[in-house]
């Protein structure tokens, strides 16, 4: 699925929501509960009618009050479900911790970090007469093991940017600061796609 259509099935979905709210008065909770952002009303703006444009507007007066009445509870909210998220993420699983590669890093460090760190040092210094380089090679290049990996890591985006949808936006526009949680959320996020990204591209990729 493209991106203009993923912005214009979004934007039927915050439509729908607008009806509700106009109907009943209440903020949605996929709003508060960060299924959807203030800035992703923002982004569908131009697509809505002079209607849907005015009951946005409202919302958004609307959870503007409701946050700033909440602040406090919202930041502890915050460390609370970003610990939470932090101490069970599919990249932390035994499955993925080979001793042959953790011992090099630090114990606490992802797992998933660490393979793609190996995975990046390989692909700069391949050694075909390295048994190392030639097992870590065997494993990258596993498809099951490599949608494993994936699979976690998409699954850990997708609580990630939870977090992010839910928080940043009265964060960052109704506090003094931004919560270091919120920093280390975005930052994961950015992390994690680019690992998807380098473990597909060794999927095929052949030493010189």
């Amino acid at each position: 699925m493209e991106n203009q259509d993923i912005i214009s099935f979004k934007c039927v979905r915050i439509q729908g929501e607008l009806d509700r709210f106009q109907r009943s008065n209440v903020i949605p909770r996929d709003l508060v509960e960060g299924a959807y952002s203030i800035d992703d009303i923002h982004e569908c703006m131009t697509n809505f009618s002079k209607k849907h444009q005015r009951i946005a507007s409202k919302l958004i007066d609307a959870y503007t009050v409701n946050m700033k009445k909440h602040l406090d509870e919202i930041k502890v909210s915050l460390r609370t479900e970003y610990s939470i998220v932090i101490e069970s993420l599919e990249t932390n699983n035994a499955d993925f911790k080979f001793p042959t590669i953790m011992h090099r890093y630090r114990p606490d460090l992802n797992p998933i970090t660490a393979i793609y760190y190996d995975c990046r040092e390989l692909m700069r210094k391949f050694n075909a007469a390295d048994p190392r380089h030639e097992w870590l090679l065997g494993l990258l290049q596993d498809r099951e093991f490599s949608n494993r990996m994936t699979d976690a890591l998409s699954k850990d985006i997708i609580r990630l940017e939870r977090i992010i949808s839910r928080y940043y936006w009265p964060m960052h526009k109704l506090s003094n600061h931004i919560p270091l949680e919120l920093f280390h959320a975005r930052k994961l996020t950015t992390d994690f796609k680019h690992y998807i990204t380098m473990f597909s591209s060794i999927l095929e990729w052949e030493p010189n």
